[in-house]
Order: C-alpha cells, then sequence, then structure tokens
C-alpha cells in the first residue's frame, strides 16, 4: 500500500504537466540504401577480372548520386548491382587464387616426388 501511494502523486503530477498541444509523430526511419564505395574501389584496384571492378565502382557512384538526389528506389537498384558485382569480383579472386595454390602444391610435390 506504501508503494502506491507514493506512485501515486508521481502520476498525478504527469497527468497536470501533459501539454495537450503537443503531439508526438513517431514514424519509422527511412532506411538508406548502402553504396559500397570503398569495396569497389578495393574491388577496382586489386580484383578488378573482367572489369567487375570497374563496373562495380561505376554502380557504387550511380547509388551513391541517386541517394544523394533522393530518388532511393534507383539508389537501391544501383546499390544491388554494385553488390553483385563485387560479390562476384570477389568469388572470382578467391577462385584464382585457391587454383594458384593448389597448382603450386601439384607442382611441389611432382618435383620432388619425381
Amino acid at each position: 500500500d506504501t508503494v502506491s501511494t507514493s506512485i501515486s502523486p508521481q502520476l498525478q503530477e504527469m497527468q497536470y504537466n501533459r501539454d495537450p498541444d503537443t503531439v508526438v509523430t513517431i514514424g519509422n526511419p527511412v532506411e538508406h540504401p548502402r553504396d559500397y564505395v570503398v569495396w569497389s574501389i578495393c574491388s577496382f584496384f586489386h580484383a578488378n577480372p573482367f572489369c567487375l571492378g570497374l563496373a562495380a565502382l561505376i554502380f557504387s557512384i550511380k547509388a551513391r548520386d541517386m541517394k544523394v538526389t533522393g530518388d532511393l528506389q534507383r539508389a537501391r537498384g544501383y546499390s544491388k548491382w554494385a553488390l553483385g558485382f563485387n560479390v562476384a569480383a570477389l568469388i572470382i579472386l578467391f577462385l584464382t587464387i585457391l587454383s594458384l595454390v593448389i597448382l603450386m602444391m601439384y607442382n611441389v610435390y611432382k618435383i620432388t616426388h619425381g
């Protein structure tokens, strides 16, 4: 009972201090699409098989431009293309390095075992 009496004045005070003209609108924040520019620059300079890094960089810049102008729908589309080109370049780079390591290991084995 002592707890309810100590809370009750606080609740009453909050009700009296509330401004009836204040309206608080809580909306969902707009999520801006990612542009992947840094990843695209790395893909362009370090992993550019079949010019995928260049394509990723172009679409990343287009996504950033659309995001700045406020066209979020087109920015999302360009962002997806940039992500796809970056992932493709990364997979091709990984497979190339893996193939080279396997080839080198095979050559070393072949040389040492005649």
